[in-house]
């Protein structure tokens, strides 16, 4: 492949006022550090403070041992020449950049499937309504159609396969056209979009359809909410497809990889950090008691401070019973239990000399027996410590 430099000779790829490899490079380390932590966070909420490992963890480690890996190619990449422009960078790394490049794409589109099937997962854990369930498996099918269904065209789209590793101006190819390529992409970027939504439509919907309007549920509700910067990085990522037609036009590909792969990756690493979140909430509402940010170690709200006649802190001037109403003498109040010693004690104290003998206690019990539903059984809610 011959090119015309128009800068000066001599001139390193590295050392163009524009590159954006070292960008490329320490975003992807960032990356990877930032996922390994959330992980690590979750998986420790799950083997040790909850006990409830499942599904969802494992395609949740999945996913993270793939989209550092791609993470962790697209710093190799650095290396290769990605973030400058080709006519800088010598033909062997040209060749090596195109080489893992074919490698990287087949890891996409597992590092997104893995990363919305972890989340799949773990949607059963928040309610057994049919039609939710429903819901999931057929998300959960899309998405496995679409995941398989792009790695295998991508694969298989040169003859003979060994093909798609080498770059695409190399002579003698036979492969697909680019321009179905590139609609390829596209068409996988526009569902993704779409189950993305659906990810996020699906735990809100049943969680305020079970909570009703509830401080908690409001709560619940904005941990999915951040779902949505998942939604905006896919949008951006597919709009950068079509404005740099990247699978179209291979001039400066490596140039463009800087900033379609800045998208892809943080796609996968925020969907990831996403589906991880509701799983934390253990470790979250520790570190905000620690923090002084909570009061009390309470999942949601707090009760007013209370002295030791139960009087609110804000009542101090009126004497009131455990019962909240207004004492005007000396009464006892009564505990909340039912023994005759706390019945005898409440009613009056002893030192009075009135006459008890027509005082009677009457304590009635109702028992009913419900016959038990075999159909019911396996349909235990989960709480919101236990998903």
């Amino acid at each position: 492949m011959a090119t015309t430099s128009t800068y000066p000779e001599g001139t390193q790829f590295w050392q163009t006022a524009d590159y954006k490899g070292n960008l490329l490079r320490d975003m992807n380390a960032s990356l990877i550090a930032i996922s390994t932590i959330i992980l690590g966070t979750r998986l420790y909420v799950r083997l040790v403070m909850t006990k409830t490992f499942g599904l969802d963890d494992i395609f949740a480690t999945l996913a993270w041992a793939v989209i550092c890996s791609q993470s962790g190619m697209d710093i190799v990449e650095v290396k290769n020449g990605s973030g400058a422009h080709l006519e800088l960078i010598p033909l062997p790394l040209i060749l090596k950049f195109f080489e893992l490049l074919a490698t990287q794409n087949l890891l996409y589109f597992w590092s997104v499937g893995l990363m919305r099937l972890a989340v799949v997962a773990f949607l059963p854990r928040l309610g057994k309504d049919k039609l939710y369930l429903y819901l999931i498996y057929a998300t959960a099918a899309i998405i496995v159609v679409q995941t398989n269904f792009a790695f295998w065209y991508k694969l298989c789209e040169c003859r003979p396969i060994k093909d798609l590793w080498k770059p695409p101006f190399a002579e003698g190819l036979n492969c697909v056209s680019a321009k179905a390529n590139d609609n390829m992409m596209v068409s996988h970027a526009v569902i993704g979009i779409i189950m993305d939504v659906v990810l996020m439509a699906l735990p809100i919907w049943m969680i305020w359809k079970n909570m009703i309007f509830t401080k908690k549920a409001i709560q619940v509700v904005l941990i999915f909410s951040v779902g949505i910067f998942v939604i905006l990085t896919g949008i951006i990522r597919l709009w950068y497809i079509k404005t740099l037609v990247f699978a179209i036009d291979p001039v400066n590909r490596t140039y463009k990889m800087a900033t379609i792969g800045v998208w892809t990756d943080l796609e996968g690493h925020v969907g990831l950090w996403v589906g991880c979140f509701p799983a934390m909430q253990p470790v979250l509402r520790t570190v905000s008691y620690k923090l002084g940010l909570r009061s009390k170690l309470l999942s949601y709200g707090a009760t007013p401070a209370k002295n030791t006649n139960g009087v609110s802190a804000s009542n101090k001037g009126v004497q009131r019973s455990t019962h909240g109403y207004m004492r005007s003498g000396n009464g006892v109040d009564r505990a909340g239990t039912d023994t005759d010693a706390d019945s005898q004690k409440a009613i009056i104290a002893s030192d009075y000399n009135f006459e008890l003998g027509q005082i009677r206690k009457q304590t009635d019990v109702e028992v009913k027996v419900e016959e038990s539903h075999p159909e019911r059984k396996g349909s235990r809610q989960e709480s919101w410590a236990d998903v």
